[in-house]
């Protein structure tokens, strides 16, 4: 046996060969890794994982949607893309920029041309002509947080001065919600941080790949088909993952204040509003342990008041609907009846609270719920010394009949209307005010635009509303729309609305709406939404010439 040289320590030598191959054993597929990301990145592989794209259009750089956005968050055949915008690549002097996080009603779903961020800039400009307001929508369909904190991550590098947030409704549904179709569902955060992360790199894009096109599933894969989609995954009122769902909401809306914190960037908090008064649940669920004869018990009382509400004697139907909540109170649609009978009886607090729990007991959750709207007004007072401002919605039950909001403002469930819209506008536009420079504000002209300047500004005629009812119309027209208990109710007021709206299409009235267009348009050429918009009125009102120009145009601007 070889005696160890002279000061030198066995133990110690044996550790560094260890080291040295433990070390060795990690660095040589960290380097295939790196070797295999550069040629996927060099060959084109995959796709890109930013929101926005730089481009150049009609010789200015401009940043545009990334429509590959979503292959990150969804099944390929279920992504969803980011609606259409440009912004230019430098902010120009005068410019005070704003960005808005949000999902679906953010977006102004059904048509995002008269979407709460496009009254807000019509306010803003309006009562601040000497400023260039840009409000850049980032809210996309379906979905939540998790797609969120990275759309606000590529935000924090486009020189935003103050972000909007505006989102909720989708934190069951969206991706790795408790009620998903998009993948897993309620995963912890590590496993979705993780998932995504890998995503984001080509080699994780090429591995996602290989798995759908070997795993059993990927002949199966179903087709974009709306809410309808979720009907066979329901969240019940014990549902365990729900927990999950609210921290995971709470860490991500946490994440988004901190990136924007070292951008510089200004936040307005909103709380979410939703339509109580007349969107029953989409579907119901009794506590698990309910059954027997305590189920037949709460059958019982419950088609006691159906059979009372009916008949028009509401306090009846309180009573015997009281009498089946104490055996079950989980079931949503009990609630929604309860608020009904309470408002028929002017008890407006009772009936509010009723349509809360109806709208928090839903086992088809599409609607922000109590505890939603409570981490995001917590969240917004708990950094308030932090640059981060509350928009309470509140505003939109103080101008509702009894304090109850419903169709007056809702085309559904979560989507605003126009006037909705233009009230959302007005509440976060109230908070923008506080936080503008002194620059700016010491400028200001005059109060707030009225709802009727706002439309004209924006072009909202007879078409554009008869159009967007059409398209709610279809949307109610299917699942789970048609499970509501009110659902007659809903397609009759929808069907007398657009009937008053058909009624007046004459000559006149189309001359003037086509001067409506052209106006605003004057004093902005380069809105592709009004262009748009302009084009279809063309068409319908015989003039394919001028809307095929008109669609040129807007080709040319995207």
């Amino acid at each position: 046996m070889s005696a160890a040289a002279p000061g030198t320590n066995p133990t110690l030598s044996r550790r560094r060969k260890w080291a040295f191959r433990l070390g060795s054993s990690l660095l040589v597929p960290l380097l295939v890794l790196a070797v295999l990301e550069a040629v996927l990145r060099l060959a084109g592989f995959g796709y890109p994982t930013n929101f926005f794209l730089k481009t150049r259009i009609n010789g200015r750089a401009v940043y545009v949607e990334n429509d590959k956005f979503g292959l990150r968050f969804f099944p390929p055949a279920l992504a969803r893309s980011p609606s259409p915008l440009v912004m230019p690549a430098g902010k120009t002097n005068h410019t005070y920029r704003l960005f808005i996080l949000g999902e679906s009603a953010a977006l102004g779903d059904p048509e995002p041309a008269f979407g709460f961020g496009r009254f807000l800039q019509v306010l803003l400009n309006e009562r601040f002509p000497g400023t260039r307001f840009e409000v850049v929508c980032t809210a996309m369909t379906a979905i939540n947080s998790h797609v969120i904190l990275p759309i606000a991550r590529d935000c924090a590098r486009r020189e935003g001065d103050v972000w909007i947030i505006y989102m909720g409704n989708n934190e069951f549904v969206g991706p790795f919600g408790a009620g998903t179709v998009f993948g897993p569902q309620a995963p912890r955060l590590g496993f979705v941080r993780f998932a995504l992360a890998l995503k984001a790199a080509k080699i994780g894009q090429l591995l996602d790949a290989l798995l759908r096109s070997f795993g059993a599933e990927s002949s199966r894969q179903p087709s974009w088909g709306g809410m309808k989609m979720f009907l066979d995954h329901q969240v019940g009122p014990d549902d365990p993952r729900k927990q999950r769902v609210y921290e995971h909401f709470q860490r991500n809306l946490e994440d988004i204040l901190r990136v924007a914190e070292p951008a510089g960037v200004k936040v307005v908090l909103s709380t979410v509003a939703s339509n109580l008064k007349d969107c029953a649940p989409f579907a119901s669920r009794h506590s698990s342990g309910l059954r027997g004869s305590r189920l037949a018990d709460w059958q019982k009382f419950y088609d006691g008041g159906v059979e009372a509400e009916l008949a028009g004697d509401f306090a009846k139907a309180v009573g015997n609907y009281s009498a089946a909540e104490k055996i079950d109170p989980s079931f949503a649609e009990l609630h929604f009846r309860l608020g009904r009978c309470h408002l028929a009886l002017a008890n407006y607090t009772e009936s509010r609270c009723h349509f809360e729990l109806a709208r928090d007991l839903d086992a088809l959750p599409f609607r922000a719920d109590t505890r939603l709207n409570r981490i995001l007004k917590e969240t917004a007072i708990k950094h308030a010394g932090r640059r981060v401002y509350l928009a309470d919605v509140s505003a939109l039950a103080e101008k509702s009949p009894q304090g109850i909001p419903g169709n007056e403002f809702f085309f559904e469930h979560v989507h605003l209307n126009f006037e909705g819209n233009y009230l959302l506008g007005r509440t976060v536009a109230d908070q923008v005010l506080r936080l503008l420079p002194e620059s700016i504000a010491d400028a200001a002209k005059g109060e707030w635009a009225s709802l009727e300047v706002c439309a004209r500004r924006l072009a909202l005629t007879d078409w554009d509303r008869r159009r967007v009812y059409d398209a709610v119309l279809r949307r109610l027209s299917e699942a789970p729309f048609v499970n509501q208990m009110n659902h007659s109710e809903q397609l009759a007021v929808l069907r007398e609305k657009l009937a008053s709206i058909r009624a007046d299409r004459t000559a006149e009235a189309v001359k003037a709406a086509r001067a409506i267009y052209q106006s605003a348009l004057t004093a902005d050429p380069d809105d592709f939404y009004l262009r748009g918009d302009f084009a279809r009125f063309l068409e319908e009102t015989g003039d394919v010439p001028g809307s095929i120009a008109e669609w040129q145009r807007v080709r040319d601007l995207l």
